[in-house]
């Protein structure tokens, strides 16, 4: 059942991410954290939290990029949205590259 309220969760962020308008470009095309905290919102708050020590069905992200033993590289925190892990899904088909990039300048700042 847990597994249906996550997926139908996400399903719906998907519905509520397609039918909200594209958000213009930074002129500098950098990732935006901004935009990234948006991306959090629609697609990752419903299972992860951005407070320390509070764990929903995934890990708190502010313990993952702050307190973890073996923070993770750019690269590894790619892997994990594009192929999920474990009970996370894969985000591949839901978010844009500019959605993952703007999603870790976001994560970096937690």
């Amino acid at each position: 059942m847990p597994r249906l309220k996550c997926l139908l969760i996400l399903l719906t962020g998907a519905f509520a991410l397609s039918a909200r308008s594209q958000a213009p470009k930074t002129a500098s095309n950098r990732p935006s954290p901004n935009e990234g905290q948006q991306v959090f919102a629609n697609r990752c708050m419903q299972c992860h939290s951005a407070n320390q020590g509070q764990v929903m069905l995934g890990p708190s992200l502010y313990g993952e990029m702050r307190l973890s033993q073996q923070k993770k590289t750019t690269a590894q925190i790619r892997t994990l949205i594009r192929d999920g892990k474990g009970k996370m899904p894969s985000f591949k088909d839901l978010l844009t590259t500019d959605d993952v990039n703007n999603l870790i300048a976001y994560l970096a700042t937690l």
